[in-house]
């Protein structure tokens, strides 16, 4: 049989550490119990630190027992002295009663939101003085088994509002975030964000991305996708709206095809299911300019992804030269297949882009002689290339091009984004 002592190391050491912190602070069995807290899995603080402090009380004959120390583990754990009793330098033996106050105030605050709710979190403010007294006498126990008052707190009421409402805590997308306030003991519920994922087609020309509105306070361009967007916030009762997309089409370019990915985050909204219920998709419309199919719900890694993931992109560009154009000429475009090609930031957006330089691959190019002044061309590329540029050379600032290989000033006069390639990891 093994014997007690071969395992009585680590007992010892946490009965040494619970003597060297009880005998500098009043704790109550919570606040103590909380800096074991990775010991004795399916037991609350509250029953760890009683624990202790009855083990101790057991070995109270041991002469190494200081007065103060046996002083605190009392029948109540509190200690007279000068004529009153003290209370837990921690909490000020009052968490218990905070945990019920904000457990009550939780479970009232969902009842009362009018938010439909089926997922919750829980999170709890830094910085009250409960926590920072904590950190003060994690700094004497020398050893790592504690958790913080803030998780203890959040655990606790997330079971309460479990037991009273029957919600799931969701750690990574739920309906709302119940916020607690130590200090003030208030509660506030923040929705987070509601991100739906989705594609958008631009059939028509100068439409922006957001609204343009030039100094004056006028609008440049009549209609955007942001605009037809915002229909959304209607169906999901939302507050406010945070348009993503993978790059965006110049306003004269239309992006047809499967359109480009997109991702609407919804402020504040109260409604978290499609308004048809378990539908495929929901679609906004401005007939017959702008189709948008929005799909699914999204994380922000969805947002991530679309805005900085590599995408190529499938382009058709209808040229004009003021030169005559030949066969000869569509050959040594078309050579431009499978090169790197070397942008300096176009001149037109310096005002709003930093002075870099990127370098981005063409895969393939097809040209076609429409007539001699005007060729169509089909290219598929890497995202981020600057296909007006990669025309008519940005004066050298894009190198090579197709003005410098054909030796004839060359300017796109139509732009369309036919296909932009579906982010690998967004792949079903």
């Amino acid at each position: 049989m093994e014997k007690l002592a071969d395992v009585w190391g680590y007992p010892s050491k946490i009965l040494e550490a619970s003597l060297r912190v009880l005998s500098r602070y009043q704790l109550c069995d919570r606040c103590l119990g909380r800096l074991f807290a990775r010991l004795g899995r399916g037991l609350d603080n509250a029953e760890r630190g009683r624990a202790i402090k009855v083990f101790l009380r057991m070995l109270s004959t041991n002469s190494e027992f200081s007065k103060k120390t046996l002083d605190s583990l009392q029948e109540g754990w509190l200690a007279p002295s000068e004529g009153r009793l003290e209370v837990c330098y921690v909490c000020g033996s009052k968490l218990d009663e905070i945990i019920l106050e904000l457990s009550d105030k939780a479970v009232k605050s969902l009842k009362e939101s009018g938010i439909k709710v089926s997922s919750f979190l829980v999170g709890v403010k830094a910085g009250s003085d409960i926590e920072k007294r904590q950190n003060e006498v994690i700094g004497v126990l020398g050893l790592d088994t504690w958790e913080s008052v803030r998780r203890e707190v959040k655990r606790l009421v997330g079971k309460a509002i479990t037991r009273e409402l029957s919600l799931t805590p969701d750690f990574t997308n739920p309906d709302v975030i119940v916020v607690l306030d130590l200090t003030e003991r208030k509660v506030e519920l923040r929705i987070p964000p509601l991100i739906l994922g989705g594609r958008y087609v631009k059939l028509g020309r100068f439409i922006s991305q957001m609204p343009w509105i030039r100094s004056n306070g006028s609008r440049k361009y009549r209609l955007s996708i942001y605009e037809v967007c915002e229909d959304v916030l209607r169906a999901f009762n939302g507050a406010g709206l945070v348009l993503h997309a993978a790059g965006r089409e110049d306003v004269d370019a239309r992006a047809l095809g499967d359109g480009r990915p997109l991702a609407l985050e919804i402020k504040e909204a109260t409604t978290k299911d499609f308004p048809q219920g378990e539908v495929k998709a929901l679609e906004l419309k401005r007939e017959p300019w702008i189709h948008i199919v929005l799909n699914s719900k999204a994380s922000r890694e969805y947002v991530r992804l679309i805005k900085t993931a590599p995408a190529r992109k499938t382009y058709r560009a209808v040229i004009f030269s003021s030169s005559k154009l030949s066969k000869d000429d569509l050959q040594k475009i078309e050579s431009l297949s499978h090169q790197i090609i070397s942008q300096r930031t176009p001149t037109r957006v310096l005002k709003r882009k930093k002075d870099i330089v990127r370098r981005r691959r063409v895969y393939e190019i097809n040209a076609t002689l429409i007539s001699e002044h005007v060729i169509e061309v089909l290219l598929r590329v890497d995202g981020g290339l600057y296909v007006k540029e990669f025309v008519d050379g940005d004066d050298g600032r894009t190198t090579p091009s197709f003005s410098e290989v054909t030796g004839k000033p060359m300017r796109v006069v139509l732009l369309d984004v036919l296909e932009v390639e579906k982010i690998q990891s967004l792949k079903k």
